[in-house]
């Protein structure tokens, strides 16, 4: 294997890792409510930090958006602001379900549905084909992982109730929300998260259009991120306003108290934008072997490293030991679907 390959998947782990560790920290946003950190870190993550990259390596990037098929823009922009909606489910998903089990779920429905749906669309005439087959096989390890992780989070709930009710200590805020509620919100999440991938391929002209005008094959890929950045903030800002509204939670940003709680926002946008803009690099590096190699890669290192962040921050302390044995099944079977999945796509593209 060429050193090139090895540099890339080096840099497709490190980028999944760090999209985990863009969403642990919120965990230690005291005296904050939801919505004062997620506003900062999608804000950060999604506005502030994608227009200095584009500045920096893309600087003519508007004037390819006005030389791009307007279809391309329109369908980065729309399937942008259903992935940005699918951000904002992930986000109640993950302190009702804990980082380590909210995200497994999303991340397995988001790489099984960015798979088939493109396939469904693009390519109906080869849905019998064994590449499809596999596609199928993949998304069926998928829901059973999916399924045994469920009930791994059903002991860990069943457990904590028979803490609370003795009189136990104070448990984790992250991880001890309703887990059917949670569940449903998480899938809906992965459902709409999964349009990431249609923006992608639906909006991929704004790409070719940066190629054909020079640009870097990095710069072409921002600035196709940054309609889908600009788009799918706007759900996180209507919702963070309602409850900002709602609860008089604004006033928590003007607490000198909290002021730690603003670099923790900002880290986490950096390490959201820096994990993508690795994942560019490292797909690129990867070449044709990108969706064969990188994307189960990336999308394992953040099933592993969510859940290791969840054992170590404390989600699943006090859980049976089945519960863990569940759990490391359920991500077992997700990693393998996941790779089943991308070798599938990689066929068919």
């Amino acid at each position: 294997m060429e050193l090139s390959v090895f540099i890339g998947l080096g840099l497709t782990l490190l980028s999944g890792t760090m999209m985990t560790c863009a969403i642990v920290p919120m965990k230690f946003a005291r005296a904050w409510k939801w919505e004062n950190i997620w506003l900062l870190y999608i804000g950060f993550g999604q506005v502030v930090f994608p227009l200095l990259l584009i500045r920096l390596t893309a600087p003519h990037a508007w004037g390819v958006f006005a030389s791009a098929k307007p279809s391309a823009v329109a369908a980065a922009a729309l399937f942008g602001l259903g992935w940005g909606i699918g951000n904002v489910l992930s986000g109640i998903g993950y302190t009702m379900l804990g980082v380590g089990l909210g995200l497994t779920i999303i991340l397995g429905l988001t790489a099984s549905l960015g798979s088939l749906i493109p396939l469904l669309v693009l390519y109906p005439e080869r849905l019998a084909s064994p590449a499809a087959v596999a596609l199928y096989f993949g998304v069926v390890v998928m829901v059973a992982g999916l399924i045994l992780c469920y009930h791994a989070g059903n002991l860990r709930q069943a457990q904590r109730s028979q803490h609370e009710t003795s009189g136990g200590a104070d448990l984790q805020s992250f991880g001890k929300g309703d887990l059917r509620t949670g569940v449903l919100i998480c899938i809906a999440s992965g459902i709409l998260s999964s349009m990431l991938n249609l923006a992608f391929i639906f909006g991929d002209d704004i790409r070719t259009t940066g190629l054909r005008m020079g640009m870097s094959g990095i710069a072409a890929v921002n600035t196709l991120w940054l309609p889908i950045f600009l788009f799918g903030f706007v759900p996180t800002l209507v919702y963070c306003i309602y409850l900002f509204v709602r609860n008089g939670s604004w006033r928590a940003f003007a607490q000198p108290a909290t002021a730690p709680n603003w670099f923790i926002g900002m880290l986490m946008g950096l390490l959201f934008v820096t994990g993508l803009s690795l994942y560019g690099i490292g797909s690129l590096r990867l070449g044709t072997m990108g969706p064969v190699l990188g994307f189960p890669v990336y999308t394992s290192a953040m099933v592993l490293s969510a859940n290791a962040a969840g054992f170590l921050t404390g989600e699943w302390r006090g859980s049976p030991r089945s519960a863990y044995i569940y759990e490391l099944l359920g991500i077992l079977l997700l990693i393998g679907s996941i790779v089943v999945i991308a070798a599938g796509n990689g066929k068919i593209a």
